[in-house]
């Protein structure tokens, strides 16, 4: 079973209550995924209608492979409460865009040994450890930085976003 080491763990998260772009959101989102050459899978889109306003819960997972022996992996949780379709007027011209709460999970991992390669048996899995300790730890330090940069990256390009296109 591939083992992962987190860089950024599971309950990292950004939170806003605005009016924002929530496609071009999305469209920021996927671009970086794919100019950073992960990946990219929708794993959930989950939508719920309640009084004149939606509810979303979208789940993505993106990984880029590194070696043959490490994976980056970054997943998002998307929740979306409250959100209504308004029409704005920016600049002269009305703008559809949609406002409520946003709150978005990150968490991001290295994953070693993803092909599975040494888990056929306990002595094997006592060499990966060992490979992964001594032979290659300076390595994985440096993956771990890199994922690391790359996370926190992203999740500044969201804040960026979000503050830059919210509107009053």
């Amino acid at each position: 079973m591939p083992e992962k080491d987190y860089v950024i763990p599971p309950w990292t998260k950004i939170k806003q209550t605005s009016t924002f772009n929530l496609d071009e959101l999305y469209k920021m989102m996927y671009y970086w995924f794919d100019r950073h050459g992960y990946v990219f899978k929708e794993k959930e889109y989950a939508e719920q209608r309640v009084q004149g306003s939606k509810i979303l819960e979208i789940r993505w997972y993106a990984e880029r492979k590194i070696t043959d022996y490490i994976k980056f992996v970054v997943e998002i949780g998307i929740f979306c409460l409250g959100i209504k379709d308004v029409e704005i007027e920016k600049e002269g011209e009305k703008v559809k865009t949609q406002a409520g709460a946003v709150e978005m999970r990150f968490s991001a991992y290295l994953l070693k040994d993803y092909e599975g390669s040494w888990e056929t048996n306990p002595i094997t899995k006592f060499f990966r450890e060992t490979y992964d300790k001594y032979i290659i730890g300076s390595k994985i330090e440096g993956y771990e930085d890199d994922l690391y940069d790359e996370a926190y990256l992203l999740m500044n390009e969201v804040k960026a976003f979000l503050n830059m296109h919210k509107f009053s």
